[in-house]
């Protein structure tokens, strides 16, 4: 019987690893490994081929050393173009290079901790288990994460059933850290099980429209495409076939299908590299919902052309609000609770932020904890969660028991299934930024920007804080902008953190211009406009908000006022503005009741 795993890895981390594969091979498994040094033989092409082709798995053991070496360069590149599993183990913190970059785009991974091989075994058993890999000793059960969530003393038939589907989830457990005190699940034949991803197809045209030859300058703008949509969180990317530009609906379909994929992203450069046409088709119906054409004279191409459209177009489309996000909820908001997806559930928990309330927070919570109870293996559910829970602390809804610790714990547990996800480490800002705790905020952010400089809320998250607590503002007023750039439907409260740079400018009637511009209609968003509007010196306009707010809000003053202010830590040119004018106008609403 052929090896049905192929191990390919650097000589010099052989000790690592084949301590790691004897284990594998003691379980029964059955492995190919150079151990006898046959890349430098002539039979090297003839062996290692045969090896790849024939194994059903492809493991490499990923090091700084492994990505330097072009043999495992090219084992890849072979496991990739056979289209095998191929289950990266990282044996170190190491950044993925350029030429491995497509082959390992969205593809999730283990983490090995050094002196835990008993721990790596076992993973990789249950990963491959999962792969139909089988050894000759029974597999090791999967483990499960708890929620971080405070579940009702009521059991409704639908959460019963929840608890039934959480039972046979058996997924990938990629993250880093010891779950040997985890409690145990036992698999069910006959649950539904869900994808950890959301799998996105790219494909390009023809060069001539109907063949299967593609241009030099579309295979580039594809593989440039692919690379920046693998940094952003939960997202599988595909290489698709080549399509006609005329391709019809059941064309779209039949890929989709194929490649198992939600979503295809269809995109194109013209011959003089001057225009992308970019359009995304739902993978279920082949409806065209999105489309984006570029020009160089749209957008500032002096770092290059397509490496600038290419940014765009990828934020567009996979950034935490973009076109797939807005594709999602759309369809959860009008399907039965019962039939939504994890995936559904964590956009209905995202766009929380569209229209932030008590009872929208309370609402997102539920669509979270209910999201990790259908797949305990998304990064990104964590995440988002972990600054909910945070929110009812911030804004004083105290609706979760124990919140901070709740906050962290999600936050934690997002960073273990996915160290790579540029939104687990943004999120995480927020709970540093609320203690504030600003060196490890500028680590964390620096680390999230490091990993995806694309992502709309990265950008302006770091943006707003350096911009309101005043240690760079120069800089926060970049990384807005370009959150801006990336996002084309920017929530209400991405407008803050550009409004406030612009009252610690003295530029008070920009700030009022940029604030009315984000239609925010929240309660204390009511009071960022009575304010903006009194410092402009229009009093009328600025009462009547007041006012508004107050019939909400009745019992607010200025120690509220003041509480809000020391968490989002104001600087000096910002913070003593806002505080006097909100004075003024308190003291103008109790005049006007006289």
């Amino acid at each position: 019987m052929p090896p049905e795993i192929f191990v390919s890895y650097s000589r010099e981390d052989q000790a690592q690893v084949f301590l790691i594969v004897d284990k594998l091979r003691e379980r029964g498994l059955n492995i190919w490994i150079d151990q006898e040094g046959i890349h430098g033989a002539k039979l090297w092409s003839q062996e290692i081929v045969n090896a790849i082709e024939n194994s059903k798995v492809f493991i490499l053991f990923a090091s700084a050393k492994a990505f330097l070496s072009k043999n495992v360069t090219k084992e890849l590149a072979l496991a990739s173009e056979s289209d095998k599993h191929i289950l990266p183990i990282f044996i170190e913190d190491a950044e993925i290079p350029t030429a491995m970059k497509y082959q390992l785009a969205g593809i999730q991974h283990l983490v090995h901790q050094t002196g835990d091989t008993d721990q790596t075994i076992d993973n990789i058993l249950r990963t491959l288990g999962n792969l139909d890999i089988q050894s000759t000793e029974p597999q090791p059960t999967a483990v499960t994460t708890p929620t971080a969530a405070t579940k009702p003393a009521s059991k409704t038939p639908l959460v019963a059933a929840a608890l039934v589907i959480v039972l046979a989830v058996i997924a990938f457990l990629l993250f880093r850290g010891d779950s040997s005190n985890e409690p145990p699940t036992t698999p069910s034949a006959t649950a539904k099980t869900y994808k950890s991803t959301i799998d996105l197809c790219v494909v390009t045209i023809s060069e001539d429209g109907e063949g299967s030859k593609i241009s030099k300058e579309n295979r580039e703008l594809r593989d440039e495409l692919s690379a920046k949509l693998a940094r952003f969180s939960d997202y599988k990317v595909i290489r698709g076939e080549i399509l006609s530009p005329d391709a019809t609906t059941q064309e779209l379909l039949e890929l989709a299908k194929k490649v198992n994929a939600d979503f295809i992203l269809q995109a194109a450069i013209d011959s003089d590299q001057k225009r992308v046409n970019a359009l995304l088709f739902d993978g279920n119906d082949g409806r065209n919902f999105w489309t984006k054409s570029l020009t160089d004279k749209d957008i500032d191409i002096s770092n290059g052309f397509v490496d600038e459209a290419t940014g765009i177009v990828a934020a567009h489309i996979a950034g935490h609000d973009g076109a797939i996000h807005r594709n999602l909820l759309k369809k959860a908001l009008v399907k039965k609770e019962e039939d939504l997806t994890p995936m559904e559930l964590l956009q209905l928990g995202k766009s929380v932020w569209d229209d932030e309330s008590k009872e929208n927070n309370f609402k997102a919570i539920g669509h979270l904890e209910k999201s990790i109870e259908l797949n305990q293996e998304i990064s990104t559910a964590y995440a988002v969660l972990s600054e909910v829970y945070l929110n009812d602390i911030r804004r004083e809804y105290n609706q979760v028991p124990d919140a901070l610790r709740k906050a962290k714990e999600a936050s934690k547990r997002s960073l273990q299934l996915n160290p790579n996800s540029a939104l687990a480490w943004i999120e995480k800002t927020y709970i540093t930024y609320y203690e504030k705790d600003f060196t490890a905020f500028e680590v964390e952010a620096k680390k999230a920007l490091e990993l995806n400089p694309f992502e709309p809320l990265v950008l302006i998250s770091a943006g707003q804080y350096y911009i309101c607590t005043g240690r760079n503002v120069e800089l926060g007023k970049k990384y807005v902008d370009d959150a801006f750039k990336y996002n084309p439907n920017p929530q209400a409260w991405y407008y803050f953190g550009l409004s406030m740079y612009y009252v610690d400018k003295g530029d008070y009637k920009t700030a009022l211009q940029t604030w009315l511009e984000s239609g925010a209609k929240d309660d204390e968003s009511a009071i960022d406009t009575a304010i903006l509007y009194w410092i402009n010196n229009n009093k009328t306009s600025a009462l009547r908000h007041f006012k508004n707010f107050k019939i909400l809000q009745p019992e607010f003053s200025l120690s509220n006022f003041e509480k809000l202010e020391n968490i989002w830590i104001l600087n000096e040119n910002i913070k003593p503005v806002r505080k006097k004018a909100f004075m003024e106008l308190a003291e103008a609403y109790e005049n006007s009741k006289k």
